[in-house]
C-alpha cells in the first residue's frame, strides 16, 4: 500500500512540474510508432549471447495529459535462428521536457514499462528509457527480464511515429 501511495504521489508532483503549453502528451491524443530494434538476449553465464533483432508497433493513447500513455507492444524478432513474436502492454511516463527556451519544446524523456509474452514460451517484463523528438522520431535503449526462460534481453532502439500529428482547430 506504501509503495501505490508513493508512486501516486511521484505521479502527481512530476504532472504539477509540467508547463501548461506543453505540446506532447495531449489529451486523447492517439500514437501509432514503428519501432526497429536490435540487441542480445544473454543469461550472462554458461550460454553464447544471442542477437536480437525486429520491429514493433506500439499503438498508445494519452491517459493523463503531459503526463501518461498508456498502449501495447506488437513485436516481430529475430532470434535463436527463428522469427518468432511478443505482444503486451506497455505505458510511457514523461520524465522531463526537452525544451528550447523561447521556442518551446523539442521533445519528451520518456520511461517505458511492458510485459510482453512471447510465442516460444517468452515472459518479458522491462524499462527503456526513450527520447521522442519533435514528436516524430524515437530513440530508446533498454533491458527486459524473461522470468520464465532465465536470461536477459539487452536492445536499442530507434522509431518513429506513422500516423499523422493532430492539428488543434483555429479559433
Amino acid at each position: 500500500m506504501k509503495s501505490r501511495l508513493s508512486l501516486l504521489l511521484l505521479l502527481m508532483m512530476m504532472h504539477s512540474g509540467t508547463r501548461a503549453q506543453d505540446p506532447e502528451f495531449p489529451r486523447k491524443e492517439f500514437l501509432l510508432q514503428a519501432c526497429l530494434h536490435n540487441g542480445l538476449v544473454s543469461d550472462f553465464h554458461a550460454a553464447p549471447d544471442l542477437y536480437l533483432g525486429g520491429i514493433q508497433l506500439r499503438p498508445q493513447v494519452t491517459v493523463v495529459e503531459h503526463l501518461l500513455r498508456t498502449g501495447f507492444v506488437s513485436d516481430l524478432f529475430y532470434t535463436g535462428k527463428r522469427w518468432q513474436t511478443a505482444w503486451g502492454p506497455l505505458v510511457c511516463i514523461k520524465l522531463k521536457t526537452l525544451g528550447l527556451k523561447e521556442f518551446g519544446s523539442a521533445g519528451n524523456l520518456n520511461l517505458c514499462l511492458n510485459h510482453l509474452w512471447g510465442s516460444r514460451h517468452q515472459r518479458l517484463v522491462g524499462a527503456s528509457l526513450q527520447a521522442e523528438l519533435l514528436n516524430l522520431v524515437q530513440l530508446g535503449i533498454g533491458a527486459q527480464r524473461d522470468y520464465y526462460l532465465n536470461n536477459w534481453w539487452l536492445q536499442g532502439s530507434f522509431g518513429f511515429r506513422i500516423n499523422r500529428i493532430k492539428q488543434p482547430p483555429h479559433p
